[in-house]
């Protein structure tokens, strides 16, 4: 059995950093939208970016994997992220993040699996999902840890399906898209996550260059709120913003925590061809 070990205090929260694979990736309507995402695999350099006071940490360097798959059932997305980040003190912490996902093609069923190193600190979090016909509530059950079970409210997307009905909301003209959104990548419940839509930004003025055909795609700044389902403050527990493309390619990610942020940056990328099924 995976061991669940106490966090650290150096340790950034997992369900931003994960959540970050699900990305470059409302109700079961999302699920033509998915057929427009292009399966690829994705090279990212990741550094840290502004910090606020008392961060903790004064550097961050490292990498990450992120790898879409299409099966003739359902999406496929695995991430490898490494980084060392030096803190105040002048210590080095190493932290390493594999996660796995699988959302059916009708946006009901997931599977997913997480596992983070921190130091010698270990965490995981391992489980499926599955919500009721027509948008009606679900239900989500770990394996690791064993026997614990949680509701999913009404209306409750998995992160894929979340990509494309946000690009849908996009292509819509839409400027702000609230929903809610299951990971499990923390082993909590569902958040309500407030997408705030920027302006359509042409391929040539995105700024991504020599990626390949990929890249070269409209898309949008889309800068997104994660808060507990119950909470009423008026600030989130932490914000994501991506640059999206309209074929869900992400060649940007900014992890803004409340004290620092973390740059993801696409380095290289290429196509996985789909399955013939």
């Amino acid at each position: 059995m995976e061991r669940i070990a106490r966090v650290s205090p150096y340790r950034l929260p997992l369900r931003p950093l994960a959540l970050a694979a699900a990305l470059v990736v409302g109700l079961v309507s999302a699920a033509p939208a998915a057929a427009g995402l292009v399966p690829h695999r994705a090279i990212y350099s990741v550094k840290l970016g502004p910090m606020r006071a008392n961060a903790g940490f004064v550097d961050a360097r490292g990498a990450a994997k992120i790898v879409l798959e299409k099966t003739c059932d359902g999406w496929i997305t695995t991430q490898e992220m490494s980084m060392d980040m030096g803190t105040a003190a002048g210590a080095t912490v190493k932290q390493d993040i594999r996660s796995a996902g699988w959302e059916s093609l009708d946006g009901k069923s997931y599977r997913f699996a997480v596992r983070n190193v921190t130091g010698r600190q270990v965490e995981g979090f391992k489980g499926e999902a599955r919500l009721g016909a027509a948008g009606k509530p679900g239900k989500a059950t770990f394996k690791v840890p064993p026997g614990k079970t949680m509701a999913l409210p009404e209306g409750t997307l998995f992160p894929t399906g979340h990509t494309a009905w946000l690009i849908e909301r996009a292509l819509a003209g839409d400027r702000q898209a609230p929903r809610i959104v299951f990971d499990g990548t923390d082993g909590q419940g569902a958040r309500k996550v407030i997408a705030f839509i920027g302006r359509r930004v042409e391929s040539g003025r995105h700024g991504k260059k020599g990626l390949g055909a990929l890249v070269r795609r409209p898309g949008w700044n889309i800068r997104m709120a994660f808060y507990p389902l119950d909470s009423r403050a008026p600030a989130p527990e932490y914000e994501i913003e991506v640059l999206q493309l309209d074929n869900g390619v992400v060649p940007r990610v900014v992890l803004d925590y409340p004290q620092l942020t973390v740059v993801m940056t696409m380095e290289k990328i290429e196509a996985i061809p789909a399955p013939r099924c």
